[in-house]
């Protein structure tokens, strides 16, 4: 062991057997298991750069124990090296374009979360749950899922190659040209029979005013009941899905923030904003992620809707940014959970009436023509079933 890693080493362990010697009744007493962990750690690092084969880079080490400490949390919590912060810095320019793809982090990789519909990455073919193996032939293991996502902006016509893990299917290559997307407004239209449609994909300020005017539209058109689609949907802010949630409530909570450090936060609904009473059931599939799974938890909740499709991706937290003298840590300090209490960060949404959908035999976007949208022909069934509510 070198001179510099003895000293490190007596340094540490004389700061932790204060702190374990302190702790250790406490922690006994209260149940608390995190001082023997750090002694576990003291003695870890000790024996490593004691008895390793070869010499220990320590600076490495370390750097590997931060990276491995954040990533054991959850997929957004995560240390940057500087390289990595300053990287993950760089602020967003009108230059910028980008393939339409949300990441996280799972098993190790940076993982799909949604494919923007109408993006490059979705016609791409890229879907929720798949596995970037590499950018541009840079592995994506040790990668943050923010890094990842700059990575892929770019100058708009550039093309960046992606590495894909898929269950199910051999690992295989796509190319992807980027392009400059700007946030998608709210889609309505009248299918059949006094049934109504709208569309959210993304979470803007203005996006619960566009599906306002969407709703009373199809209302003047002789809609009597509403298919919402939140497939997809996963850009934005919580607080612009909570929003959209309060068109279809009767005020009541929407969801709830809670977090260690801060006291719990309620976001209500106002009763004023209604837009829609009548009967409606909402559409929701893998990628369907954070201000989507807010707007159907709340409506589920409530029981103003039916959830028909796919087990939500589970995607609904805050993070903070931390500069450390070495880089920073991306730390999630709080997760949304629906009015009733149920976890969704982490966890994702069960529909009330699953779907199975083959992707490899549908692959028409939502409510599109050619092959059937079995998950839009179930959300029909379900709305046409609802005994009649209150005339919205």
């Amino acid at each position: 062991m070198s001179h510099r890693s003895r000293l490190l080493v007596a340094l540490v362990s004389t700061g932790l057997i204060g702190y374990v010697a302190a702790g250790s009744l406490l922690g006994r007493v209260l149940g608390d298991t995190s001082y023997g962990q750090l002694a576990i750690f003291n003695e870890v690092m000790r024996l490593v750069l004691d008895a390793y084969v070869e010499p220990v880079n320590l600076d490495r080490a370390m750097a590997g124990a931060r990276l491995g400490m954040a990533d054991a949390l959850d997929g957004d919590s995560a240390y940057l090296d500087p390289e990595e912060f300053r990287l993950y810095q760089q602020p967003r320019t009108e230059a910028d374009a980008e393939v339409g793809l949300l990441l996280t982090r799972r098993f190790s990789f940076v993982m799909v979360v949604a494919a923007r519909p109408g993006s490059p990455a979705e016609k791409a073919g890229l879907r929720p749950g798949d596995l970037l193996k590499s950018i541009d032939e840079r592995h994506t293991r040790p990668m943050p899922a923010v890094v990842a996502l700059r990575l892929l902006r770019g100058a708009p016509g550039s093309s960046v190659k992606l590495g894909v893990l898929r269950v199910g299917a051999d690992p295989f290559d796509v190319t992807v040209v980027r392009e400059r997307i700007l946030p998608a407004p709210p889609q309505g239209r009248l299918l059949e029979s006094g049934t109504g449609y709208v569309r959210v994909a993304d979470f803007t300020p203005s996006t619960a005013e566009d599906a306002r005017t969407q709703v009373e539209a199809l209302k003047r058109d002789g809609a009597a009941r509403l298919v919402l689609d939140l497939r997809d949907a996963a850009w934005g802010d919580p607080a612009d899905g909570a929003k959209v949630a309060e068109l279809f409530l009767e005020g009541g909570p929407v969801a709830k923030l809670v977090g260690r450090r801060s006291e719990e936060q309620v976001l209500q609904a106002d009763a004023r904003r209604s837009a829609w009473s009548g009967p409606l059931a909402v559409m929701v599939d893998n990628g369907t992620a954070g201000p989507g799974e807010i707007v159907a938890a709340a409506l589920l909740d409530a029981g103003r809707a039916k959830l028909v499709g796919e087990h939500t991706f589970g995607r609904a937290s805050v993070s903070k940014t931390v500069p450390l003298p070495e880089g920073g840590l991306l730390l999630t300090v709080g997760k949304f959970v629906s009015p009733k209490g149920t976890a969704i960060h982490g966890q994702g949404l069960e529909p009330t009436v699953p779907v199975a959908v083959e992707r490899d035999e549908d692959e028409a976007p939502p409510a599109g023509g050619g092959h059937p949208d079995r998950i839009l022909e179930k959300a029909l069934e379900v709305v046409k079933a609802e005994a009649p509510a209150a005339k919205a």
